[in-house]
């Protein structure tokens, strides 16, 4: 594993990754590619890409996160970005749902692995645990919806009041200021806080974080 672009991605979000975090990433990367070639876990194989468009993109959400929340990844595929989370950060509580089974045992191997005990892989579809929803969540995020509409008309209802939707989306965040975004926001009681733009490394491609947040408190 090329540990040199790790650590570079890393600081580029303020972050320091250690020794036993390191080693977590290299086997990561490992048995990702390794599953790969039975299931379709990412189109991403080269290293390198695998580094710097799961990896360090995941990492960029670390710095958003306060300490102590309940995290909720939806479509969450290979782990992305809830299992980069939960090898920085073992003070959260956090959640992974993906609708495929195989993805999730991918996700479950990759938590016995790196002994990430503090995460829980849910197999379930999004429209059924947020129709009737057993807890709430700090912090739910995705990178799986490219409309960011739809991204909270599905989740919202799993927001604990002053809780916050992150959206992670390629290209521009024009849909911020679309009228049909503000007027979904608005029914369900979200702001539009922040959006941060970055580029990753190697001229991989820009990206966004759109922030929201629940107006409750």
């Amino acid at each position: 594993m090329n540990t040199a672009l790790l650590l570079k991605g890393a600081q580029q979000f303020g972050l320091e990754l250690d020794d036993m975090a390191i080693e977590r990433f290299s086997q990561y990367l490992s048995e990702l590619k390794r599953w790969n070639r039975a299931v379709n876990l990412t189109a991403i194989l080269q290293d390198d890409q695998v580094i710097v468009k799961h990896f360090v993109d995941s990492l960029s959400i670390v710095p958003l996160i306060n300490e102590n929340s309940r995290l909720l990844d939806v479509g969450s595929g290979a782990g992305l970005p809830c299992l980069v989370v939960a090898i920085m950060r073992n003070d959260l509580a956090i959640t992974s749902l993906d609708a495929v089974g195989k993805k999730a045992g991918f996700q479950r191997h990759i938590c016995r692995m790196l002994k990430l005990d503090h995460v829980t892989v849910l197999h379930e579809r999004l429209e059924r645990l947020a129709s009737q929803p057993s807890q709430r969540y700090d912090l739910i995020t995705s990178r799986a919806f490219s409309d960011i509409v739809r991204f909270v008309q599905a989740t919202a209802s799993l927001l604990l009041p002053g809780g916050r939707l992150v959206a992670m989306v390629a290209g521009g965040a024009h849909e911020v200021l679309s009228p049909e975004f503000s007027e979904v926001c608005a029914m369900h009681g979200l702001e539009h806080q922040q959006s941060y733009h970055y580029e990753l490394p190697r001229g991989m491609g820009g990206r966004n974080l759109v922030v929201l947040r629940h107006k409750s408190l």
